[in-house]
């Protein structure tokens, strides 16, 4: 049997949103040390096997602050004073964690979705991204490519900018809505629920991770001319 998410995981997430306190967690937290971590990391294990053979070279680490998230959240900035997060999510990513491509998996009580592709680009990488898209060639095929994946049902992320970058605005490129992205992934997302036990999810994950290969080749040679860009 694949591994697979405990569906009571769901139920400890909502459950710490409706009492998050360190206390509450300091008594729940056998379940997050003894079923949820174990489970995250045979689920880690598990995909990466998959996808490892054509992406060989992308790590999967399952440690806090590596492949998986630290569950304290910072309370230093902003006035939600709440210790804890309430969902947990796993990161395969190649090189590094900042500014690499990426394959995640992200569980909540609101929905569970699998992505790849780029999130939260830094400044200096937007910049490479609006390089790229805004050649002609690079454009058509990362906009088709885009395409490929909504024709296969996926989902693929809003641009992120209601205008064009002010440098761009007379750009006429075949997908100008490129340019209004600071990040780009596919996506599907379900509902939580008792599939996370009962289905093979798993392989559902894996398949949408293989078919966008194309896709994640146009992510890798966006890190490829940050890296560059960086030695200069």
């Amino acid at each position: 049997m694949p591994p697979r998410l405990p569906y009571a995981t769901i139920a400890f997430l909502e459950d710490l949103r409706q009492n998050n306190t360190r206390g509450w967690f300091a008594e729940n937290r056998h379940f997050y040390d003894h079923v949820i971590i174990p489970a995250m990391t045979e689920l880690l294990a598990a995909i990466h096997d998959g996808i490892k053979d054509i992406y060989p070279d992308y790590l999967a680490i399952p440690k806090v602050n590596k492949s998986f998230y630290r569950i304290n959240r910072d309370l230093r900035f902003g006035k939600d004073k709440s210790p804890y997060k309430t969902q947990f999510g796993m990161l395969i990513y190649r090189r590094r964690r900042k500014d690499s491509p990426f394959f995640y998996l992200h569980f909540a009580p609101e929905e569970c979705f699998w992505a790849c592709g780029w999130y939260q680009p830094s400044p200096e990488a937007i910049s490479i991204w609006r390089e790229m898209v805004a050649d002609p060639k690079l454009n058509k095929k990362v906009g088709q490519l885009l395409n490929s994946a909504r024709q296969k049902r996926y989902l693929v992320n809003e641009p992120h900018l209601k205008r064009m970058p002010r440098e761009y605005k007379e750009l006429r490129v075949e997908y100008p809505d490129l340019l209004r992205h600071k990040g780009v992934y596919v996506h599907q997302k379900r509902p939580p629920g008792a599939w996370l036990e009962e289905e093979d999810w798993v392989t559902e994950a894996i398949a949408l991770f293989r078919e966008n290969e194309a896709f994640m080749r146009m992510m890798e040679n966006w890190q490829d001319r940050l890296d560059m860009s960086r030695e200069i």
